[in-house]
């Protein structure tokens, strides 16, 4: 029987019991979460400072000005181990299975701007996310007031051709197994997540993620130290020039000037892209994820639309037909909403993927002031 959760976004979850040889499919699942992204932190040390000296910094702007934008979405299965498990609706702090299926939207201001050649990592990601905290507070019972922070997601796509969009809806699912870390007292302190994707039941990628909930005041004095190094002054880097105009929309994948998150880019001689980071407050994707921080669906955006400005502007690539075939972000903190937020972006050797499509690797570091927030692996494949 599907059960109402009060006070999450997930809005209900089917508890079934597997028979003997017989796992249920994703397909029969019913559950409703709204999109949003949350923050990305993790207490691995902070790498080499680096800032940008040119050119001068934009105000920042996060502060919500937008309705909410229109969700997708998410149906939940758990697959209990335990007696337990099926009666209360709990689980054990051990190893745990759902399946999770999500019909993708077919009108979304950000998922869908664009070329609309493949779908986005962002919703497997999402899904993930979204997935993983309900699991956590509801399953595992781990108090509200630890706030559960992202410390490492990867996607990778496995088989391209199930990315690829089509007439009509898109259904996408995800068998996540969850396994607590660092149990105290029957409550874990941590998740890793992994999970295998498929389009209209087409294996065709894999994510991950781990999860790390802090005490309070562990929390508050990692934002305290953060905020303080974020106003420090950077460290500025030899010989960036900056390019005359902000990028257009179509230069990053997109086509609503509402979604480009980039200011006017810099660049250097070894081939690096320096560039603010500037989310329009007008934005309701944006606008709904706001917070006492910024929010991690700008930093994956940004992430995105910075690897394809480099492919496409200095590496040849037709923007138009690229797709993102790994994104892999590791944080060690998070980004404060008033003050610059920068991005540095290097591509490495070009290579060839498997089916011989060009594939470029992009490095992206973001940082504010002195402090790292966090580094972004990630690859552009040119479908061709």
């Amino acid at each position: 029987m599907p059960e109402q959760v009060p006070g999450l976004t997930l809005a209900q979850a089917v508890r079934t019991r597997p028979e003997a040889g017989h796992r249920p499919t994703s397909a029969a699942m019913s559950a409703s979460i709204a999109p949003s992204i949350s923050a990305l932190v993790s207490g691995a040390p902070t790498l080499a400072p680096m800032a940008v000296a040119s050119p001068p910094a934009a105000p920042p702007r996060f502060t919500p000005a937008a309705p909410a934008a229109p969700g997708f979405v998410h149906h939940l299965v758990h697959r209990p181990n335990t007696p337990e498990g099926v009666v209360l609706g709990t689980a054990a702090p051990v190893t745990q299975e759902f399946a999770v299926s999500a019909v993708l939207p077919e009108r979304h201001p950000l998922f869908n701007d664009g070329a609309d050649a493949f779908h986005d990592l962002h919703s497997p990601a999402e899904a993930l996310r979204r997935t993983a905290l309900f699991v956590a507070h509801r399953y595992f019972r781990v108090p509200q007031e630890r706030p559960a922070v992202f410390a490492s997601t990867e996607v990778e796509l496995t088989e391209l051709e199930p990315w690829r969009r089509a007439a009509g809806p898109a259904h996408l699912t995800m068998d996540i197994t969850l396994r607590p870390a660092d149990v105290v007292n029957g409550v874990p302190r941590g998740l890793e997540c992994e999970s295998a994707l498929s389009f209209e039941g087409v294996r065709c990628g894999t994510a991950r993620a781990r999860l790390v909930f802090l005490m309070p005041k562990v929390y508050q004095n990692h934002r305290e130290r953060g905020r303080a190094a974020s106003r420090s002054r950077p460290v500025e880097v030899e010989g960036a020039e900056p390019w005359p105009l902000r990028p257009e929309p179509k230069a990053v994948g997109r086509t609503d000037p509402l979604n480009l998150v980039l200011g006017t880019p810099a660049q250097n001689p070894a081939g690096e892209l320096l560039v603010q980071v500037l989310a329009d407050p007008a934005n309701a994707v944006f606008a709904e994820a706001a917070g006492d921080h910024v929010p991690a669906v700008v930093l994956v955006e940004a992430s995105r639309q910075t690897a394809f400005l480099l492919a496409g502007e200095l590496h040849g690539f037709t923007v138009a037909g690229c797709v993102l075939s790994r994104w892999s972000a590791r944080f060690q903190g998070f980004a404060e909403p008033d003050l610059p937020l920068w991005c540095r972006a290097l591509a490495g050797p070009l290579g060839r993927a498997a089916d011989g499509r060009p594939a470029l690797p992009v490095t992206l570091v973001f940082f504010q002031g002195s402090r790292q927030v966090g580094s972004v692996e990630t690859t552009v494949l040119q479908d061709c």
